[in-house]
């Protein structure tokens, strides 16, 4: 007879309850979801900005989405400035497995 294995859902080690509570969040379709909803949501808010407050655009500052639109790319602007950042700060893979010319660890 061959045994039959029961699905593992979740990566080894992890709680039970977690396994339960969010494995459907690691489905594609939920990525797609997720992405599509908050599409629609900031496109629809921004249409309601346009008709219920309306007011003259005599600047770029007046444009209907126009905080939305610069705090995204603001923000996207500041998370992506840490990563060629943390290239240049970041030090080798071995730099602490060396032991000369350190003060009490000379073997």
């Amino acid at each position: 007879m061959s045994e039959e294995k029961e699905p593992v859902l979740g990566e080894p080690g992890e709680h039970p309850l977690s396994v339960f509570l969010f494995s459907w969040m690691r489905t594609p379709l939920f990525k797609i979801v997720v992405t599509w909803s908050l599409v629609v949501i900031g496109a629809a808010l921004i249409g309601l900005e346009m008709l219920l407050a309306f007011r003259p655009i005599k600047d770029v500052t007046y444009a209907p989405g126009f905080q939305g639109v610069f705090g995204f790319v603001a923000f996207a602007f500041a998370v992506l400035s840490g990563w060629p950042l943390g290239k240049m700060l970041r030090r080798p893979e071995g730099y602490y497995d060396k032991r000369s010319g350190e003060a009490g660890r000379d073997d």
